[in-house]
């Protein structure tokens, strides 16, 4: 904000912070900023009459709520009380961590998909590993499963491996293990892993 031109109205400006609303410009630069809130340590909030927002917190930013879910009439908060809600009518959202790690710990965690096919995909990519542990029971379920391991492929239990099928294939799935083992084309693979499991 410059000198030159001073907004509508100042509700403060002093060595400590300002705040102000209105065009933050002339008429011929106006950038649709109506509202700018500046506090020493670099902190920065502005909106923009297009409906955008933007906050700057250059060190930790920190919100606690749902202290007090349990007050008044209400005397009771169930395990399903929302104490904080994102919502998003339209668009994404979009969390990222440029130089971190982003950790989700809760009692329960849901992840659920509401799109339609050929929407309503579940995708996680990893460049190292991805370890999945339970205390009791994994379950993997769906209208086709495909495990690959281009190197090794290890199933391991202390009792007893049920298969339960109504037809085995030993041509194709075996013969494909056997292929990339073997460092086979690299075009017959694609061609196999694309029947075998959808282009996944």
């Amino acid at each position: 904000m410059t000198k030159d031109f001073q907004p509508q109205h100042t509700v403060s400006e002093n060595p400590y912070g300002t705040i102000a609303y209105g065009p933050m410009s002339t008429e011929d630069d106006d950038d649709g900023t109506r509202y700018v809130q500046t506090i020493s340590g670099d902190h920065i909030t502005w909106a923009n009459k297009n409906g955008n927002k933007t906050t700057i917190t250059p060190g930790t930013s920190g919100e606690i709520c749902g202290t007090e879910l349990v007050k008044g009439k209400n005397t009771d908060a169930t395990d399903e009380s929302v104490a904080k809600a994102i919502i998003a009518r339209k668009g994404d959202i979009v969390i990222t961590a440029e130089h971190g790690n982003i950790k989700l710990k809760a009692k329960n965690i849901w992840i659920e998909t509401t799109a339609e096919a050929p929407g309503g995909n579940f995708n996680v990519n990893a460049n190292g590993h991805i370890d999945l542990t339970a205390g009791e029971k994994v379950t993997i379920g769906g209208t086709k499963l495909c495990l690959i391991g281009k190197a090794n492929l290890t199933l391991f239990c202390n009792n007893t491996i049920n298969l339960i099928s109504q037809e085995v294939k030993e041509t194709n799935p075996f013969s494909f293990i056997s292929l990339i083992m073997s460092g086979g084309p690299v075009q017959i693979i694609s061609k196999i892993l694309s029947k075998e499991c959808g282009d996944g």
